[in-house]
């Protein structure tokens, strides 16, 4: 999980990173069409942002804000038939801020099993529900000293979008979820994510 999370710090330090991956969605669109719907191994990467509104996320006082993460996600789906996927998702979100010299970072991962849902077309619309083992971790940086702290608890998630094709091997998914989870603190988070698919094996 720690190169998601290297790719999503580095997403959410690059912020003009999100425009470009829309782009990449809005490309897909006029690329040549080809059914994704027949095959039956699916790997995806995608990596986006999430808004955490929690006030236990929030001091003012202190001037603590980790409300707003970058996401990334690894996730692997099996397809049962054209229509149903089982899924197992490797998710995770990272928040960054500072105050008086001591550098502070929030990781957030999500990992188990879900249900996806996949509608009949070409550009193909989908849902899917999942549940996660949740990892709040939390870390404290100054002058190379760390202090880090974790908690775990159970969460779930609610995810739908359109993954749009652009050969029988590759599609661009874009994607709207909300995650729950309070393994500490109420992470509990809506996100949008632009990945890409991996789509091999056929359905026989």
């Amino acid at each position: 999980m720690s190169a998601i999370h290297g790719a999503i710090t580095w997403l959410y330090r690059a912020r003009w990173a999100i425009p470009a991956l829309a782009l990449l969605a809005v490309a897909a669109t006029l690329a040549p069409r080809s059914a994704i719907a027949d095959t039956r191994h699916h790997i995806t990467l995608g990596l986006g942002y999430s808004k955490l509104p929690s006030d236990d996320l929030k001091d003012d006082a202190l001037g603590i804000d980790f409300s707003n993460a970058g996401n990334g996600v690894l996730s692997y789906r099996y397809s049962l038939n054209s229509t149903w996927d089982l899924c197992l998702d490797s998710r995770g979100t990272v928040s960054t801020d500072s105050q008086s010299g001591v550098d502070l970072t929030l990781l957030n991962s999500y990992f188990g099993p879900g249900l996806r849902w996949n509608a009949p077309g070409t550009a193909r619309f989908f849902g899917q529900a999942s549940f996660f083992y949740a990892s709040e971790s939390a870390e404290a940086e100054q002058g190379g000293v760390k202090i880090s702290s974790s908690d775990g608890g159970a969460g779930f998630g609610v995810f739908g979008g359109l993954d749009f094709p652009v050969s029988q091997l590759l599609s661009i998914p874009v994607e709207l979820g909300y995650i729950y989870a309070k393994p500490a603190d109420d992470v509990s988070g809506f996100g949008a994510t632009v990945g890409l698919s991996f789509n091999f094996g056929v359905i026989k």
